[in-house]
């Protein structure tokens, strides 16, 4: 078999072999490209209810407390706020209390039931509204976006590697294998050489003009 044939063959085998990897890497590009545009890992659930003012919700508290409370929310006080996080809790029909919850205004009390922003609620106590955001991760976009970033690192770092180098020999195979008209001398040289000038172009034009 001739050299040609043999890196023939190869390019062959390998560009099967690197098909998964890049339907991953090109459709997880694609998606952060865009991270300007979306969330390109986690897609958002909004809803907002109405449960009640600190007034309405606190009912162990006396009446007359909480009528003051229903007149200006802003009079609640440091060891109201457990008994308002509480109260919230079981209006929104939570199972377990949030992880974290804090004031991020004087009408806005956040609370937290996942880590992060992944489930969180923004509680407005002079409208007694509950505006409740939850993010789940988008199928299979988001695992294509792991193995592409690169999150966990380790053992995938060399992985990555090897698929880079596959390309490369893919790149590199591809111009050389075909001959004649079609080849290097001829229009896959002008092709070659309008594909170099795209990047070289965008560089210079995108970061020194």
């Amino acid at each position: 078999m001739s050299f040609r044939a043999r890196l023939f063959s190869l390019h062959r085998d390998l560009g099967y072999f690197a098909f998964g990897l890049t339907v991953v890497y090109a459709i997880s590009g694609l998606a952060v490209n865009h991270r300007h545009h979306w969330n390109f890992n986690q897609s958002a659930q909004v809803s907002q209810v109405q449960v009640g003012t600190p007034g309405q919700l606190l009912t162990s508290l006396p009446e007359e407390r909480r009528r003051a409370l229903q007149a200006d929310p802003q009079l609640l006080t440091r060891a109201e706020e457990p008994l308002l996080v509480s109260a919230l809790t079981e209006a929104l029909k939570r199972p377990r209390p949030p992880k974290n919850a804090f004031w991020r205004g004087p009408d806005r009390l956040s609370l937290f039931f996942e880590t992060g922003d992944r489930d969180t609620v923004d509680y407005d106590p002079a409208q007694g509204t509950a505006r409740q955001l939850a993010m789940t991760d988008r199928p299979l976009l988001r695992d294509m976006n792991f193995l592409h970033l690169n999150e966990r690192h380790g053992n995938w770092t060399w992985l990555a590697d090897g698929y880079a180098l596959v390309l490369l020999f893919l790149a590199f195979s591809g111009i050389v294998m075909t001959r004649g008209r079609k080849g290097l001398l001829g229009r896959g040289g002008v092709l070659l050489g309008l594909g170099l000038a795209v990047p070289v172009t965008a560089a210079v034009v995108l970061r020194y003009l």
